[in-house]
């Protein structure tokens, strides 16, 4: 019975940690697009002392944050998973659970190791892209209230 009264709080729940979390890795990618930039636009850097040239450090920094917010923000959901309290019941498919254990064993600190270095600044929003991407997927695949 109180399975049934908690199912509505469940599904929102699962919803509002991928929705969280897709909203701070998109704020990610957007600080890792900013490293590079110029002030006066994307192609005109002067070639003399980088005049115009934004310090990527605070953009590393801010992306940084956001990543770890989003990591916070997914641990509810990926303790519940691990925990079984949401389970297939809870998706339209099991290719849900197949995706939720991919966000589950993410590991967030080889993310932050590479923001903290100042480096791999693609792949770190690649693979941002691709969790965002299977974020999205779940949204579309977590059952109706």
């Amino acid at each position: 019975m109180t399975e049934e009264t908690d199912r509505p709080r469940i599904l929102r729940a699962i919803r509002k940690c991928l929705n969280d979390g897709d909203e701070y890795f998109a704020k990610a990618m957007d600080a890792l697009d900013e490293i590079g930039k110029g002030s006066m636009g994307v192609g005109m850097t002067p070639l003399i002392g980088g005049y115009g040239m934004k310090d990527p450090k605070s953009h590393y920094r801010g992306a940084l944050f956001e990543i770890d917010a989003a990591e916070r923000a997914m641990k509810p959901l990926t303790t519940r998973y691990k925990d079984g309290r949401v389970n297939s019941s809870h998706f339209k498919s099991e290719k849900a659970m197949t995706l939720l254990q991919d966000l589950a064993g993410m590991d967030y600190s080889f993310l932050i190791r590479k923001l903290t270095e100042q480096s791999g600044r693609e792949s770190t929003w690649y693979r941002l892209k691709e969790l965002r991407a299977k974020i999205e997927e779940l949204l579309t695949l977590i059952e109706e209230i």
